[in-house]
């Protein structure tokens, strides 16, 4: 297995992953929208990152990227944005691989931070391991 960045050409095993997103998911905006926004990132790196896991041309994993910017940062910092292992290749250590590329990616950008929010249940745990804090409340209003 390697950790890579996306190319283009992941896009439909992306999408297929990102359906795997528990039930208590915030809804999408439509895999269509998804797609194109998936060649965005894959083709300007300063909107974010995608970070697969690839066994022989099979994605086993992914994990994104955006980069906001905030003052209070004193430029960008990170956000993980979605992060999904299949079925098969749970519990073997892939999640937790990917985490660590996508933060190496976060501090190699020069992040100040890297947050997450909202994790699934499935999630939790594994940034707990790898030193995330759960510092409160996540609020939204979709427009």
């Amino acid at each position: 297995m390697i950790i890579r960045k996306a190319v283009a050409g992941d896009e439909s095993q992306f999408i297929e992953l990102i359906k795997l997103f528990p039930t208590d998911a915030p809804p999408m905006a439509g895999w269509d929208l998804m797609g194109k926004a998936f060649q965005k990132m894959v083709n300007n790196p300063d909107l974010g990152a995608i970070i697969v896991a690839d066994e022989e041309g099979v994605l086993l994993g992914v994990i994104t990227l955006s980069y906001p910017m905030a003052a209070r940062c004193g430029g960008i910092y990170s956000c993980i944005e979605e992060f999904m292992v299949s079925e098969k290749a749970r519990g073997k250590g892939v999640g937790g691989k990917l985490l660590e590329a996508a933060l190496e990616e976060a501090r190699l950008k020069g992040c100040f931070e890297i947050q997450v929010n909202n994790p699934s249940q499935m999630g939790y745990p594994v940034y707990l391991r790898h030193g995330f804090e759960d510092i409160g409340k996540h609020l939204k209003l979709m427009l």
